[in-house]
């Protein structure tokens, strides 16, 4: 899932940086934990109100693994695998050895 900022804020969890509105979070080479999106995405944080909100992929055609139906997922390699969990898990394996 993509996010863009939509008030402009400092993340303190990525060395003080400042992220502002209309751009997307977070910034490559940052992985922020699931627990910092909820609550940048939330009024759960300090300043009480959301800095970021969810927003759908500008082609969806790109995402990975894609269901082709009875169960059955593709890969962003072409290969066909059983299990949403498990072509999860593969394209991430794929992914990461990118």
């Amino acid at each position: 899932m993509e996010y863009v900022v939509i008030e402009n804020f400092i993340d303190l969890e990525d060395k003080n940086r400042l992220y502002e509105a209309k751009h997307p979070y977070p910034r490559e080479g940052f992985t922020p934990t699931k627990k910092r999106f909820e609550a940048l995405s939330t009024s759960d944080n300090k300043k009480g109100r959301p800095f970021i909100k969810a927003v759908e992929s500008e082609d969806p055609e790109d995402e990975f693994p894609k269901h082709t139906g009875g169960g059955y997922y593709e890969l962003s390699n072409g290969e066909r695998v059983q299990g949403k969990d498990a072509a999860i898990e593969a394209e991430n394996e794929l992914k990461s050895g990118e």
